[in-house]
């Protein structure tokens, strides 16, 4: 059986996206998650074999750093973008990021159900409509601005702030209420929006920027 988790923030989505798979004899829905913490914490205690990932998350930063964590930290749990976005160079870099297939939102119920049996066996899955996209590398492929400051959701301002103050992993998780995989998990969405490979230049990029006073 391949175990599914559907990580997205809004209920209907989910909802429909578990009806398509509902039918499968050899897939099921083990989980729904809808925020990035819920997943940290069901990966921590639920064997996955597939996540179908909406890579806004709720923003595409979260996304991309939530697929980085899965991949690093759970090699054996393949990750497949679901998304509404077809922008080439958004593709590549949640690839870059270790996902194994990416699927648009108004994708079929075939099509999904091939994409999880197809990286379920490791295998990377993209239909034509992406290929496509690639190879043209999109009408829509837009480059990042450079030098503009990293949209930080309130749980990660709040970890930053706790790191600043040399708090342990162990003392945020307590004084957060979540687990030490759920600050770990922020503390790499961190390090990768501030483009910084260690907590020391992460906490000095932060004042530079006047993220902490």
């Amino acid at each position: 059986m391949i175990r599914v988790l559907i990580a997205d923030d809004h209920n209907v989505f989910v909802e429909g996206i578990e009806s398509l798979i509902s039918g499968s004899p050899e897939i099921e829905v083990a989980q729904r998650c809808y925020s990035v913490s819920s997943v940290v914490e069901q990966l921590a205690h639920v064997a996955i074999d597939v996540v179908l990932l909406d890579i806004s998350f709720p923003h595409i930063d979260d996304g991309l750093g939530l697929c980085e964590y899965i991949t690093r930290t759970y090699p054996n749990t393949n990750v497949v973008a679901l998304t509404m976005h077809d922008d080439a160079s958004l593709i590549k870099r949640i690839v870059k990021k270790g996902a194994k297939g990416y699927l648009l939102k108004n994708t079929t119920k075939t099509e999904l159900l091939q994409a999880i049996r197809t990286v379920y066996q490791g295998k990377p899955y993209f239909n034509e409509i992406i290929t496509s996209i690639l190879l043209h590398d999109g009408p829509k492929a837009k480059k990042s601005a450079a030098g503009v400051k990293p949209n930080l959701t309130p749980r990660e301002s709040e970890v930053l702030m706790l790191m600043a103050q040399g708090l342990t992993t162990q003392q945020m998780a307590a004084q957060l209420f979540v687990s030490a995989k759920a600050v770990e998990f922020h503390r790499s969405s961190l390090l990768m929006k501030f483009s910084v490979p260690n907590t020391a230049l992460l906490i000095k990029t932060a004042m530079e920027m006047q993220y902490i006073d």
